[in-house]
Formats: C-alpha cells, structure tokens, sequence
C-alpha cells in the first residue's frame, strides 16, 4: 500500500511530461510554413514563348488538329498577358461522312487560323512529390480574352467566315529546372460567324472550338540570365 502511494505522483509527473511532449513535437514554426510557402519559380518578369500542339474533338461534323505559338508576359506572379496564333484544318467525322451519303450536306465550317489575345489568373502554386522522390512545382490559371477566328465552309463554294471570337480557358505550368515549362490547357472560343449562303435567313451563327492542348514553354528570362552567366564564366576563366 504504502508503494502504492509513492507512485502515484510520480506517475502524475511522467503524464504530464508526456502532454508536455506531444505539446511541443505538434507546433509548427513560422519558419516551417515560409518553407512550404516558398515559390522557387517567381513569375513576374517573365516572358514566355510557347509551342502547343491540340485537338479541337467535340465538333459534331468535324474534328480538328492545331498548332499554336503564343508569346506571354507577367507584370505579377498572378497576372499575364498573352498573344496567340493558331492554325489548323478541319477534317470531316464520321457523322458528316453519314449525312452526306443521305444526300444531306451540314452547313459546316473548318476551322484555319486564329489570334487571340487574353489576361491570364495564376491564383494557385503548388508543390506536388511523386512516389517522394521527385518534387514538381506547378500553377493552375484561368484566361479570358478575345480575338478573330478565320474559317471555311465544308461545301464546294468554300465561303470564307471571319468572326470576332470571345475565348476562356484553364491550364496548368508545370516548371522544370532548365526554365521550360509544361503547358496543359483547355481553350474554349466562342465565334459569331457570318455565313454567306444563309444570310437572308439568319444574320450570325454562334460556333463553339473547344481545344485540348499540351504546350512546351520557354522561360526566356530565365534562359537570358543562364546565358549571361556562362559568358561571365567563360571570360573569367579567358583572363587567368
């Protein structure tokens, strides 16, 4: 008994040096979370020049392979301003092919070039590790903007369309060490055709593109930087 009443405090002693303990391993430093917070990738100042190669697949009469270049820079490290060309050319689908053996041919345009100007939104950064061994940095963006989209009737009269077009989209970079850059994005343009052999009967068409892209993207800033570097390097080591 009386062993019994010795040990009693002290095992109050040793439970609350263990919630002591667990207190302290459970804190998270403010220099914890600037680590997490940290973006190795800054994109203000940048100036990027992309390749993407697409596919515009939920036309109903056509589907459509693009290449586009685009040229943006960033005054933030949320906010860009960009410039695209795109060229392509509409192949008729399979429910095209079907009508048109019907005797029924769709008053249908394929699409030929684009420029498209936008403000991009790049409100997230993030860190995402693979299997823990590889650590990519990435951003998410959305884009809006406006431009003329060129185009051409399936039919033998091939009548040429060029329409004032609203685009909006979302993508992701995915940046590497060397300053390329991943791009993946999904565009959407909104044109207002108008079509020479049903004006009479309706004024404007509304057409919808809808692209799937993946882009390689150079950071031209960074490569300048690199490339004054080695310069430095190679005229330090001329004067020894």
């Amino acid at each position: 008994m009386k062993r019994l009443i010795l040990l009693l405090p002290l095992s109050f002693l040793s439970t609350s040096a263990l919630a002591q303990e667990t207190i302290d391993v459970g804190l998270l430093k403010k220099a914890d979370i600037k680590v997490v917070q940290k973006q190795i990738y800054a994109k203000e100042g940048m100036n990027e020049l992309s390749l993407h190669l697409g596919v515009m697949p939920f036309d109903a009469f056509s589907v459509t392979p693009k290449f586009e270049i685009s040229y943006g820079t960033f005054i933030s490290d949320t906010l860009g301003f960009e410039v695209a060309l795109g060229g392509g050319y509409g192949l008729s689908n399979a429910n095209y092919r079907h009508l048109v053996d019907f005797g029924t041919t769709p008053d249908t345009y394929r699409y030929l070039a684009s420029a498209i100007g936008d403000v991009q939104w790049a409100p997230v950064y993030g860190k995402m590790a693979i299997q823990g061994s590889k650590l990519f940095h990435y951003d998410v963006y959305g884009l809006g903007g406006g431009g003329l989209t060129v185009e051409q009737a399936f039919m033998e009269d091939k009548s040429m369309s060029f329409g004032p077009t609203i685009s909006a989209g979302i993508g992701s970079r995915i940046f590497f060490s060397d300053g390329t850059i991943l791009r993946i994005q999904l565009r959407d343009d909104f044109i207002l055709q108008k079509r020479a052999k049903t004006v009479e009967t309706q004024g404007m068409y509304l057409k919808q593109n809808m692209t799937i892209s993946v882009g390689y993207t150079f950071d031209l800033r960074k490569m300048a930087n690199d490339a004054k570097k080695q310069a430095k390097d190679l005229r330090a080591r001329g004067s020894k």
